[in-house]
């Protein structure tokens, strides 16, 4: 099981770096392979970062949204993570958002896969924290 984060989901839908290895661990999902989770705030982070990075429209928001929901990545809600959250954002300097994930995997003891090199820096002493480049099957 892991937490994927909306720096590699994004990359399910747009050609970046790390797109490829970001839809290999969306393969291994869809396989059975390996089981995804995400704190809620995931669908949200995905759609708002094709909007204002890709410019999608509404039918094309849409039509992500659908995607994403019949996904069904296990979605874990604010009472699950708040607190955890806000002690991982005040200690490592990281957004309340940036800590959700990072706090879900604390949480399930499950890796934590981003693509943002930036965040990677501030937590780079939380081993279960990784670079979607390193996920193996």
């Amino acid at each position: 099981m892991a937490v994927v984060d909306a720096s590699v989901v994004i990359k399910w839908f747009a050609n970046e770096n790390y797109s490829k290895e970001s839809l290999i661990l969306k393969e291994a999902y869809v396989r059975g392979l390996e089981d995804l989770s995400a704190p809620c705030i995931l669908p949200f982070e995905v759609l708002n970062g094709l909007k204002y990075t890709y410019n999608l429209g509404k039918r094309e928001l849409e039509e992500v949204g659908k995607i994403l929901s019949n996904f069904q990545i296990s979605l874990y809600g604010f009472d699950d993570i708040l607190g955890e959250s806000i002690s991982l954002s005040s200690e490592y300097g990281i957004t309340i958002y940036d800590a959700t994930y990072i706090a879900l995997g604390k949480i399930l003891k499950d890796k934590v896969y981003t693509a943002d090199e930036k965040l990677l820096r501030k937590v780079k002493e939380l081993p279960f924290v990784v670079h979607i480049r390193d996920f193996t099957q």
